[in-house]
């Protein structure tokens, strides 16, 4: 499966920006400053799209296996837009995911999964989020948030008879998040959350075995994960 080399250029570039300030501001004073890392699986993942393929309407719709993603960030906590039982924060969060295409079904070849299928899906995003956490009286904090963001997503899909999808796109999206947090220390806390996140137009460009176009179809990508975490403040 392809990888994408500035994917990874750029999440070890951000995680070596975290672990720096995290070190410089590790004798600072509280500033509401934190960073986080967090990774899991990604659950019921599916990109179903539309176009022309052909001369005709057509739609190929994909549905990946369980895959895996981990992401890292920076965040800041809002004491001016809390009140006493909920707080407020924001962040800044960039992912990796990668995920094997489990069934392909195009349209033109009627109801039946395609044959021979292989390949897959990695994307890249930056979110900005939004969370609220609510005070329990306790080290446990369930929270919930919601994010804006971009996605690069790289797919190399074959099946059938040696037909290709294979295309590079960028998209916008937005996500959900809901989760529990458990503050271990003064500077160290623990999360658990689940996510669903969907891109909007994701482009897919269709190849006959031969290597012509056939089409260019669009639409949406979406997946459910679940995730372990940690934040640690500056």
């Amino acid at each position: 499966m392809k990888r994408n080399a500035s994917s990874r250029a750029a999440l070890l570039t951000a995680a070596a920006f975290c672990a720096t300030a995290a070190a410089s501001g590790a004798m600072a004073q509280d500033s509401g400053r934190y960073g986080f890392v967090y990774g899991g699986a990604v659950l019921n993942s599916d990109l179903n799209t539309s176009g022309i393929i052909g001369g005709n309407p057509q739609t190929v719709d994909t549905d990946y296996d369980d895959g895996f993603q981990f992401g890292l960030g920076v965040g800041l906590r809002l004491p001016q837009w809390s009140t006493d039982n909920v707080g407020v924060r924001v962040e800044l969060d960039l992912s990796y995911s990668d995920t094997d295409a489990d069934e392909i079904r195009f349209s033109g070849n009627g109801p039946n999964p395609e044959v021979n299928v292989s390949g897959g899906l990695q994307s890249t995003t930056l979110f900005a989020n939004i969370l609220a956490d609510f005070d329990t009286g306790s080290a446990v904090t369930p929270f919930v948030g919601a994010g804006l963001g971009v996605g690069r997503f790289s797919q190399d899909l074959v099946y059938g008879p040696g037909v290709q999808v294979n295309e590079s796109d960028t998209a916008f999206g937005a996500q959900l998040i809901a989760g529990v947090a458990w503050q271990v220390s003064d500077r160290v806390t623990l999360t658990a959350d689940t996510r669903y996140r969907r891109f909007f137009d994701v482009e897919s460009n269709r190849f006959a075995p031969s290597g012509a176009s056939t089409g260019v179809v669009s639409g949406d990508v979406s997946a459910v994960s679940l995730n372990l975490g940690a934040r640690i403040a500056f």
